[in-house]
């Protein structure tokens, strides 16, 4: 049976609506105001899970041919709506552990099918979604999420970029590495459950050595040589690894102590610098593969990406030096470049839908 495309297509919007309303939480937050967003104690689950949780969920669906494994993205999308409309935490939680523990079901299907390392690190990665619900479902702050939802995000990044590895033959010590620093980054995010300082500062020690593997392994260290797409896509994953080290390290420094002055760098380096940068460098493989929509890739898809990096710049700058104002600028233009990317993926879409039905004529 196949997932229905009106319902594949609501999916999609919600997930579309997590993104612009997570955005407008995150401007409220830090002192712009443009009315109130509905549920703004939300803005990281709604992000993480609500966004990206559909996202991802709908990437592994479309993956796997098997219209069971859509419950996934459909809870995800379903837990947005019961964020928004205020229902009991209770029933968001157990949305997101039904929905990530059904991707941890995908993952151990598509082991049997294929056991490969790499299959592995991103089941672990939806193991982490799991605990990050069943946290949120006991009823804990969101604040305690954060290793868990940074582990579900980054673990399953190295998964796929482990998956392409093979092209250049990863050595076993080199998967021996890797998987060393993941075992740094659960034992971090399961420590962080009493006790928060010290388990943040070993998840963060862990995500700097899976950023430093992937900047000494990934594929993309080669295909930045080349040219159009295939660059500006590696320039996008290893740009992101850069922010996963600097938010790694931050980590360490921090203890992701809210009353650190570190605090919001931390975050935003990991979920702003690094996962969009990763979102941002995958959108011209993903939106084909997920809508079935011609995506002509054009260099006006390096301004959002770069302008993504300046305001990243600006708004981490704000926080170590005590710049509210810097900080707060720097978080709209956060805002303008994820805008500026919806704008100039919109476009494109709809250039490269104009072209694919432009009847061809010969001379």
């Amino acid at each position: 049976m196949t997932i229905p495309v009106p319902i594949r297509i609501t999916v999609a919007l919600v997930a579309v609506s997590a993104l612009v309303l997570g955005v407008w939480m995150g401007l409220m937050r830090i002192g712009w105001f443009f009315g109130t967003p509905p549920a703004p104690g939300t803005h990281g689950p709604i992000l993480v899970l609500g966004f990206l949780g559909t996202v991802i969920g709908m990437e592994r669906a479309v993956a796997v041919g098997r219209s069971w494994a859509w419950a996934t993205p459909i809870l995800a999308a379903g837990s947005v709506i019961t964020m928004l409309t205020g229902a009991p935490t209770e029933l968001t939680g157990a949305l997101l552990l039904v929905a990530g523990s059904v991707l941890v079901a995908l993952f151990a299907t598509a082991y049997r099918m294929q056991p490969e390392p790499h299959i592995i690190l991103m089941g672990v990665g939806a193991v982490a979604w799991v605990l990050a619900a069943g946290t949120w479902l006991a009823g804990e702050p969101v604040p305690s999420l954060v290793p868990w939802l940074a582990a579900f995000l980054i673990l399953t990044i190295a998964g796929e970029r482990l998956e392409l590895a093979r092209l250049i033959a990863t050595t076993r010590s080199a998967k021996m590495q890797l998987a060393g620093a993941v075992a740094v980054v659960i034992v971090g995010s399961a420590i962080a459950w009493a006790y928060g300082e010290t388990g943040a500062r070993i998840a963060g020690l862990g995500n700097l050595l899976i950023a430093l593997w992937l900047l000494r392994y990934d594929i993309a260290r080669r295909t930045i040589r080349l040219g159009g797409v295939t660059r500006y896509m590696a320039a996008g994953l290893l740009i992101g690894y850069a922010w996963l080290a600097v938010s790694g390290a931050l980590w360490i420094t921090t203890g992701l102590q809210m009353a650190s002055t570190g605090y919001d760098a931390a975050l935003h380096t990991l979920f702003l610098g690094f996962i969009m940068s990763m979102i941002m460098a995958h959108a011209p493989i993903v939106i084909p593969a997920l809508a079935g929509l011609a995506f002509p890739f054009g260099r006006e898809m390096w301004i959002p990406l770069i302008f993504l990096q300046i305001s990243v710049i600006v708004r981490v700058t704000g926080d170590l030096t005590g710049s509210y104002e810097m900080k707060r600028w720097g978080g709209m233009l956060n805002a303008i470049a994820l805008a500026l990317l919806v704008l100039i993926v919109i476009t494109t879409v709809v250039r490269g839908e104009i072209a694919k039905r432009k009847p061809h004529t010969t001379v």
